[in-house]
Order: C-alpha cells, then sequence, then structure tokens
C-alpha cells in the first residue's frame, strides 16, 4: 500500500492508500466514524491486495485529511468520494464500507450511482431516527474519555491530537442530528447488489434498520451473525470472510470469480 495526499475539490486536502494490482476491479474502503482507513482495514488489507485495486481515503476531518468547513455532511463526504474516483481515473467501484462510512456509501450510490458497482455495508443504517447514538452522550468526549480510555487514546493516535478528536466528535454529534435519513423509495432506487452484515445484538446499529434495508433495496442480500456486536469483522472474522467471498463470488466480474477474494 502507498500514501497519497492531495487536493480533491473545494479547498479539501483528502489523505488515502492506494494498493493492489492496477488491473484489478477498484474496491473502496471506507472507515467507521471516529476511525481511519488504516485503523479499520487494517487488519484484513492482505487478503484483499492481491486480488483488488485498493483506494482507502481517510474521510474528510479523519486521520490526515482536511475539513476546511470544520463540520461534517454525509451528502459532501459522498461528493468527496466521487470527486477522488474522478482525481484516479476510476469510472466506478465496488464498495466495502462499515458503520459511518456506510452511511456515506449509501449518498454515493443516491447522488452518484454510476460511480458504484457493488456495496458491502458493515452495521449500517438508513435514518437517524431512533438511533442509540442521536444525542450529546454518545459522543461525549469527557465520557468517553472517562469509560473508554483505551478507544480515547487511539483516537488521539490516529487524528494526532486531543483538540483534533474533540473537533471530530463535534462534528458527529452535530451532524447525527440530522443524517443519513433515507426514505423507501430512495432505497429502492438504489439498483446495485448490496450485501448487508449486522451483529444481532449490535449496541449501535438497531437491527430492525438493516432488516427493512434489505427489504427496501431491490437487490439487497442480508446476514445477521448471532451473539455478535457492532464490529463483525473482528468479532466473527471467518464468518464474516465467508459471506463477503460469497457476495463477490456471485458478482464479480467473470474474471474475478476464479480465485478465492477474501
Amino acid at each position: 500500500m502507498k500514501g497519497h495526499m492531495g487536493p480533491v475539490r473545494d479547498g479539501l486536502v483528502m489523505a488515502w492508500e492506494e494498493g493492489g494490482p492496477p488491473e484489478g476491479p477498484p474496491l473502496l474502503l471506507l472507515h467507521n466514524a471516529c476511525s481511519t482507513f488504516r485503523a479499520t482495514w487494517g487488519r484484513i488489507l492482505p487478503t484483499l491486495t492481491g486480488r483488488f485495486r485498493i483506494i482507502g481515503p481517510d474521510l474528510r476531518g479523519h486521520g490526515r485529511s482536511g475539513n476546511p468547513d470544520d463540520r461534517l455532511d454525509l451528502r459532501e463526504m459522498a461528493d468527496d468520494l466521487a470527486a477522488l474516483l474522478d482525481r484516479l481515473g476510476i469510472p466506478s467501484a465496488h464498495v466495502m464500507a462499515f458503520s459511518g462510512g456506510a452511511s456515506a456509501a449509501l449518498y454515493l450510490a443516491t447522488r452518484h450511482p454510476q460511480r458504484v458497482r457493488t456495496m458491502v455495508l458493515i452495521g449500517s443504517h438508513y435514518t437517524v431516527r431512533g438511533m442509540r447514538t442521536r444525542g450529546d452522550a454518545f459522543w461525549d468526549p469527557e465520557r468517553i474519555r472517562r469509560e473508554h480510555p483505551d478507544w480515547w487514546a487511539a483516537m488521539i493516535r490516529w487524528h494526532g491530537s486531543e483538540a483534533r478528536v474533540r473537533d471530530l466528535l463535534r462534528w458527529w454529534r452535530e451532524e447525527d442530528r440530522h443524517r443519513p435519513d433515507f426514505t423507501p423509495e430512495a432505497l429502492r432506487a438504489i439498483r446495485v447488489p448490496v450485501l448487508l452484515l449486522v451483529g444481532e445484538e449490535d449496541p449501535i446499529t438497531p437491527v430492525e434498520q438493516t432488516v427493512a434495508m434489505a427489504r427496501w433495496l431491490p437487490r439487497a442480500r442480508l446476514v445477521c451473525f448471532p451473539a455478535t456486536g457492532h464490529d463483525v469483522m473482528r468479532e466473527r472474522p471467518e464468518a464474516f470472510r465467508e459471506a463477503v467471498e460469497a457476495f463477490w463470488r456471485e458478482h464479480l466480474e467473470p474474471e474475478s470469480e476464479s480465485t478465492s477474494i477474501l
């Protein structure tokens, strides 16, 4: 993997990594809120870089990526991703995304439908209504520092300073009041194959939201992992690999189906 940084659009400087064979099917990997590309996907990258052309950005305001607007908007984050694909000369890509990144992926699929080939969405939801993260408590820096000191220390490492982490939590707290907020009609307009993965004991994503998305997305497949929380990749790595590999084996281009993908 090779790191890059540069202007993408409207004064935004983004950091991203690329790796894998240049002729491979492009795979856009999107991390969760308050994380980075490397923190979320580093563990499984060795299983992906031999098969895919990997594009792994730090989302706006995360890691080394800037945030000139001093706020987050999932719609703008989707537009950032489309602009990054433009910069790299990639007409469309497969997408795998976790949690907050999955919300950005849904906006990418609705605002730029021609850019998305397939989606794997992990711990995904479609509306802030009824979300457990809504409100100030979930994003409160003092609570996180007190109750989750390891996470707090990790975020400082990933983002460079305590001040940056506090900004990031503030941005997500404000955005969490508004988005995502998709209607069933908007989800029905997403025509690409989608794999939805969720833990049945997810403390963040209401499982009923993922089940509803599976009904509304025309080409969705739902996999619920029993006795599993939010991060199915870490909690159920083998089951995760099997589900994703079966999905990609069915939906990737024929030349990609002859070998194991993960």
